[in-house]
């Protein structure tokens, strides 16, 4: 019972600081590489991305690795998703469970923002040139039991990013827990990630030709020269989130789950959601992201899936979730899992 009462004054003093968000300055617009905050399992989208301390498939491995270690079976995840404003995201994952050793897995995602026209003051209607960005994040994770209750994960990653000419990359690793709690089973996760290095572009497009003195006749007026592009820090954020299990039975079970985040670059928030399940083969979902945040577009999650066995050893599975993001309208995703 000592650990149920410092758990709860632990998330009584989150909640009161998130109370007080409003008063504070957020830092919004401050960090890079926003794609990693995005979430790439059609699961994780429909709970309201409330997974941290609800480790139920390869979705860990972007919010809390150490949530691999309780998941023994092998699974390759394939997500898309027609983002907003023309983007499109896709993601690919999959882990090996090595049994005592732990579990290992790998994943990529890939924000693609298809091609533009390049527009000058001059020509504003195009040049008659397109450009092209990208953004890409590709890693590995390890996670391992180190009691029956206690399990610690994380993963290192390469992030990238580049548009037109130029590109920016660096290195960044997440830490993760999970912990049983010895009451009705319900579940206790933290973890940090995009703890790292910081992004600056650089490339063809900053490079330019220079006159030192534009006064004196005869000079050199080509010499090479370069913007002094800034560093920008990536988004880390810190989460720690409680789940749980109603009713679970052989045929029907409803998992409820609750996520509060630190974000280094905006306000706290939470996310809540849960998930009812029948027989282990239909799933449905709900949830709201940015509770609490300031400036939230949208917030509603929605989602269903479908699981289907062809044999004790081959299973697939089909996941699918509708987000709401306001003003800047819907997104929906879709995720297609084989496990074996």
């Amino acid at each position: 019972m000592r650990r149920i009462y410092i758990l709860t004054a632990i998330i009584i003093f989150v909640l009161s600081g998130i109370n007080a968000q409003e008063r504070r300055t957020t830092k919004t617009g401050t960090t890079a590489a926003q794609f990693l905050k995005l979430g790439t399992h059609a699961r994780t989208l429909g709970m309201g991305e409330s997974v941290v301390a609800n480790p139920v498939d390869l979705s860990a491995i972007q919010w809390n690795p150490a949530g691999l270690s309780r998941y023994n079976t092998q699974e390759v995840v394939f997500s898309q998703s027609n983002w907003l404003a023309g983007t499109e995201i896709l993601h690919a994952s999959a882990a090996m469970d090595l049994r005592s050793s732990g579990v290992v897995a790998g994943y990529i995602t890939i924000l693609d923002y298809g091609d533009m026209v390049v527009r000058t003051e001059l020509k504003p209607n195009g040049t008659g040139e397109n450009f092209s960005a990208r953004d890409m994040c590709f890693g590995l994770s390890y996670a391992r039991n180190l009691t029956d209750r206690f399990s610690i994960g994380g993963s290192a990653k390469y992030i990238y990013q580049q548009i037109w000419h130029m590109s920016a990359s660096t290195m960044a690793i997440d830490i993760g827990s999970l912990f049983i709690i010895p009451y009705k089973n319900i579940r206790l996760g933290m973890s940090i990630t995009n703890f790292g290095g910081k992004l600056r572009l650089d490339g063809r497009d900053v490079r330019f030709f220079a006159d030192p003195d534009p006064i004196l006749y005869g000079n050199n007026d080509q010499i090479p020269a370069n913007y002094e592009l800034s560093y920008w820090a990536i988004p880390l954020t810190f989460r720690v989130g409680l789940s749980g299990d109603i009713g679970h039975s052989e045929h029907v079970n409803l998992t409820w789950a609750v996520d509060a985040l630190h974000p280094s670059d905006n306000s706290e928030y939470i996310n809540v959601g849960g998930e009812f399940s029948l027989i282990e083969r239909f799933f449905l979902r709900a949830g709201w992201r940015t509770l609490f945040a300031v400036d939230r577009a949208g917030g509603l999650s929605l989602g269903a899936g479908l699981k289907h066995a062809f044999s004790p050893s081959f299973k697939v599975k089909i996941d699918y979730a509708y987000v709401d993001y306001g003003v800047l309208k819907q997104i929906n995703m879709l995720t297609f899992s084989i496990l074996y």
